[in-house]
């Protein structure tokens, strides 16, 4: 043991952090904690470092409204990062015991696959071309993936991990309802031509079938979950009238994915009128008359 360093049992831990002892197991589980120094069978240490991620895991939680899978990806970025000499990002949580090897390449296989999938779509995409196009064989292809539509699901789950993490961290400090909304809007805005072809086509095996059921209603639940909520939080401050999180939060997600489908056509439209549109329409309504308590100005925020 360093005797530079402050060691404390896991009660001492739980008691300075004002976080429960299981909690603390299972972000070490997770890999959100560095495992503790262990001198014995039952007995572990904890330091410093411990206290201090613990925080910040609860500050980004908190702030961010950050899922702990997006935690975790962060983590493995930043040991990513870590090995190869460059910055860790704002998010260091973790330095010891990166994912394994295995894990990484998988998750490499299905970004680079992401622009593959989206030129061509899931059928007419062939495992021959996945390979030429990533540079590696079609015996590395078959470790890491059983077949094509694995390797679809992963690249699914990565869209959602990027949409969702983004977006978090888009949001993080911001406070007004309205703006929190609009920085969600540009986030995807901003990611429609990259993902939106991959969603596509999950929605249309909806029709086909033949995928894991419930796989497509998981996906679309998980993106919408962070907007419900905060739709839900709206609700019970009374920023909003008493509504259906979960209708709400899917309609304004196709409010705003077919008015950024609109826009693509020409130069007509940009995202400020985009955004005064979908304001105006769920503020104000369709009604011939405007209500004297809808927001003063639907504009984006600078």
């Amino acid at each position: 043991m360093d005797q530079n360093k402050k060691y404390m049992r896991i009660g001492e831990l739980e008691k300075i952090a004002g976080i429960p002892r299981t909690t603390i197991h299972y972000y070490t589980r997770e890999g959100l904690l560095p495992p503790p120094l262990k001198t014995g069978q039952t007995m572990a240490y904890y330091d410093e470092r411990h206290l201090e991620r613990l925080r910040e895991i609860e500050r980004l939680k908190k702030e961010t409204d950050l899922p702990l899978s997006f935690l975790q990806e962060q983590n493995r970025a930043i040991s990513r990062t870590k090995r190869k000499g460059g910055s860790a990002g704002n998010l260091p949580l973790r330095d010891e015991s990166p994912d394994t090897p295995r894990d990484q390449r998988r998750q490499e296989i299905a970004r680079a696959a992401i622009d593959i999938f989206s030129k061509k779509g899931f059928h007419e995409t062939t495992v021959a071309e996945i390979t030429q196009g990533l540079g590696i064989s079609t015996g590395t292809f078959y470790v890491y993936f059983q077949d094509k539509r694995e390797l679809f699901l992963e690249v699914v789950d990565e869209v959602v991990r990027a949409i969702v993490g983004g977006m978090a961290v888009e949001i993080k400090g911001e406070v007004n309802l309205w703006r929190r909304w609009v920085i969600r809007a540009r986030t995807f805005f901003e990611n429609f031509e990259r993902y939106n072809e991959i969603l596509h086509q999950l929605r249309a095996e909806m029709t086909h079938g033949g995928w894991p059921e419930g796989k497509v209603a998981e996906v679309f639940l998980k993106i919408a979950s962070p907007l419900v909520r905060e739709i839900k939080q709206a609700v019970d401050q009374g920023l909003i009238r008493d509504v259906d999180p979960e209708l709400l939060a899917f309609s304004m997600m196709g409010l705003i994915e077919g008015a950024t489908l609109r826009s693509r056509f020409d130069n007509k439209y940009t995202f400020n009128h985009l955004v005064a549109f979908i304001g105006d329409t769920l503020f104000l309504g369709l009604g011939p008359s405007k209500d004297e308590k809808s927001p003063e100005d639907f504009s984006a925020p600078e």
